[in-house]
């Protein structure tokens, strides 16, 4: 990760939402490929942009720039697969295969998951899987929010702020890895 986009990304991270919505397009480039660095020798910044996740307005986001969704969620879900493997804690909440697709109701966005209980690792990116165990559908900052820890897994299914189609003991098993995920995001410095 060069010097440049570190600079270029502290920079946007001090702006306003729509500011930083304007600016992520070109900076989501410039990271291409480079998120698993970023995360391990700037995890302070990478744990400040998932944070401001939690507050843009995803669907807005994903609406203006289709282009850059699925980078969007490489981003993400590339940094929580590097915290897994970096995360004692995190792994010895992994007993079982899972995996989910989550659908955004409100725009264009949707991904995947897949926990391996034998190598107690998550992958996770853009598109759907054949066949889940687990389907997630919800507005986008809900699903953005349950990767990050805004929205709690059983209370967000409980108040009906996403819908799940599937086994709810596997969902029930996965809300604690989420929430393990969401507590091992890098604070800010």
């Amino acid at each position: 990760m060069t010097d440049d986009t570190v600079t270029r990304l502290e920079s946007a991270l001090d702006q306003s939402d729509e500011k930083l919505a304007d600016d992520l397009p070109n900076l989501l480039e410039s990271m291409e490929g480079r998120t698993e660095d970023l995360v391990r020798e700037h995890p302070a910044i990478f744990g400040r942009l998932v944070r401001r996740m939690e507050t843009m307005d995803i669907a807005g986001f994903v609406d203006d720039h289709p282009e850059v969704a699925d980078q969007f969620q490489e981003l993400l879900w590339t940094g929580m697969e590097v915290l897994v493997r970096e995360s004692p804690e995190v792994q010895e909440s992994i007993g079982e295969d899972i995996t989910v697709n989550f659908r955004a109701t409100d725009c264009e966005m949707d991904g995947h998951l897949t926990v391996d209980g034998d190598e107690q690792v998550i992958t996770g990116g853009a598109g759907l899987l054949d066949d889940p165990t687990l389907e997630i559908d919800g507005p986008a900052d809900v699903l953005v929010g349950l990767v990050t820890g805004s929205v709690d897994p059983i209370q967000g299914f409980l108040t009906q702020q996403y819908q799940m189609d599937g086994p709810v003991q596997k969902g029930t098993r996965l809300a604690p890895i989420m929430n393990d995920l969401a507590d091992n995001i890098p604070q800010s410095g």
